[in-house]
């Protein structure tokens, strides 16, 4: 009985502190903030659950944007009045409005008038035509005014805007896909940021008003109660940098652990060993440079930033030539278009730079956050850093260029992806210093805007890749309905594999009985493609014996 009692004296008292943490929680979380927070969650997670929504709707927004856009230039030029945005030159917002609008009258002749279907990539490309002349247009108005104003701002915005109308007018569906989901990304971002500073706020007792507080105030306040302190910085800086005491002696060891890490790396290559590419990235030590670079960045820490990017390019340039001359002495040929190892590092795409991102984020929280620290075993494995500048050193052994500069496009793209996903993790956990951030905003903004630079121009061969393997699966995808279709419902054979290379049309199916004209074929696949195709149709019968058990 007094085991019951005190069950029941201890029982109570665990619900109260149940509720009243609920009722805490509800009260930090009741605040605007913390509703437009959750409101970002939930729209990322629409965007990521529901794609055809998604696709909906943005298409839905783009045309309403870009006809509010073209009517407002419009109305500026004739009366003056602006809704929204900067004043510019009244000659110019004029055919900047007709565009606009002529473009959005276009998509609905075709979506009602004509019949057609408008997708978001269209979408893309109509848009992306608009950026372009409205970058030429701003170029245009940075010239005729650079007497009264420094053109060069304008000029460049201009410009970047005409690269990003040519992107998107050149690989509409990549741009597309990496938009949505960056954009779906930072929405998650935003939105958890947003309710754990309401919890901050509840915590502390006081802070900024949330009924009035702005994102950008809110997000910088985050920034400076995140703030690590000074001690807790230096002692996780002496872990990204190789410096006194004892300099030489880190700097060895990384040396030696890198050498290491290529030439198992190298060796797995030979040998399309992926258990052993594995190892050679767990003991890779390149990524701590590269998170270096990343918190010297944020931080303006000019010395190690550049200290970490000779580290690491002088690293890069050790690990081909070692490669080389490993792949050079190597009693192994190697077949470069079997090789899994090979094959998986020479065409990378967008979806390389988005895993890049991740891994770079887990990397920079694993190194500022002790109690997840043991993770960065995983984002060596989840991001390739030597195994790419081994296969580029095997590749220029065996003359393979191409091969080798695809190869190097990865690497490329990981480690910007990581710098630049490493640089947002380090300001938001605190690791970069508020005082910093505040009174050297240009500073830090010209370090990071080469690396950003440079991830603009990476994305164009990745999407061009993307966009490639995108057309190639819609293509494969269409042929197989299509030979499904004149197989039949009742056919005995099976679509067993669909290729599409150049003009020719590789089918193989499996199966028994008799097959339908494969002129027919032919004939239904000219439908899928814009240029004439021809037919490869391989067909593997299968022989069925059933001999009965003895006196069955």
């Amino acid at each position: 009985m007094e085991v019951d009692d005190k069950a029941d004296w201890v029982n109570p008292s665990a619900n109260d502190r149940l509720r009243d943490q609920f009722r805490s929680i509800a009260g930090a979380l009741s605040n605007t903030v913390a509703l437009r927070g959750l409101a970002c969650v939930v729209a990322g997670l629409v965007v990521l659950l529901l794609p055809e929504l998604t696709t909906t709707v943005a298409t839905t927004i783009a045309i309403a944007l870009l006809g509010v856009s073209g009517l407002a230039d419009l109305v500026y030029a004739i009366f003056g009045a602006r809704w929204f945005a900067r004043r510019v030159n009244r000659w110019l917002a004029a055919p900047r409005g007709l565009a606009a609008l002529g473009l959005t009258t276009l998509m609905i002749l075709i979506a009602v008038a004509g019949g057609g279907e408008i997708t978001l990539p269209l979408i893309i490309v109509i848009l992306g035509v608009y950026v372009g002349i409205r970058g030429l247009v701003a170029m245009i108005g940075a010239l005729v005014k650079r007497r009264e104003r420094n053109p060069l701002p304008r000029l460049a915005g201009g410009a970047i805007a005409v690269v990003g109308g040519v992107l998107a007018f050149m690989v509409p569906a990549s741009l597309t896909t990496t938009v949505i989901i960056t954009a779906a990304a930072l929405s998650l971002v935003v939105g958890f940021v947003l309710i754990s500073w309401s919890l901050r706020r509840a915590a502390r007792g006081e802070g900024l008003d949330p009924s009035t507080a702005t994102i950008p105030d809110i997000l910088w306040d985050w920034i400076e109660g995140s703030d690590i302190g000074r001690k807790t910085r230096a002692e996780q800086a002496s872990g990204l940098y190789f410096e006194r005491p004892q300099r030489l002696t880190k700097l060895g060891t990384w040396w030696v652990m890198l050498v290491l890490s290529v030439a198992i790396a190298t060796f797995a290559v030979l040998q399309d060993s992926t258990a052993v590419v594995i190892g050679a990235m767990l003991v890779a030590p390149l990524m701590t440079p590269i998170l270096g670079l990343a918190g010297a960045l944020v931080n303006g820490w000019s010395r190690r930033a550049l200290q970490s990017a000779t580290l690491v390019t002088s690293g890069a340039i050790v690990s081909i030539v070692l490669a080389y001359g490993i792949a050079a002495w190597a009693p192994v040929a190697v077949s470069f278009s079997t090789n899994s190892q090979i094959v998986s590092r020479v065409s990378p795409n967008t979806v390389d730079m988005m895993i890049a991102i991740a891994a770079g984020a887990a990397g920079a929280f694993a190194t500022v956050n002790s109690r997840v620290a043991a993770g960065i075993a995983g984002v060596a494995i989840a991001v390739a850093l030597v195994p790419p500048l081994a296969v580029v050193g095997v590749s220029l052994n065996g003359g393979r260029f191409d091969d080798a500069g695809g190869a190097t496009l990865l690497f490329l793209t990981n480690f910007v992806a990581i710098v630049l996903a490493a640089a947002a993790v380090f300001v938001i956990t605190g690791f970069a210093r508020p005082f910093a951030l505040r009174n050297r905003p240009g500073q830090i903004l010209q370090t990071v805007a080469p690396f950003v630079i440079l991830a603009g121009i990476i994305m164009l061969p990745l999407m061009l890749t993307s966009e490639g393997l995108l057309q190639t699966q819609t293509r494969e995808r269409d042929v197989q309905s299509t030979v499904e279709g004149w197989l039949g419902d009742d056919s005995g054979y099976a679509v067993t594999d669909v290729s599409v290379t150049g003009s020719t049309v590789q089918v193989t199916i499996t199966g028994s009985g008799d097959t339908p004209d494969a002129q027919d074929l032919t004939d239904s696949l000219q439908d899928d493609f814009a240029n004439p195709v021809g037919l490869e149709l391989t067909v593997v019968p299968v022989e069925i014996t059933v001999v009965p058990a003895p006196g069955g």
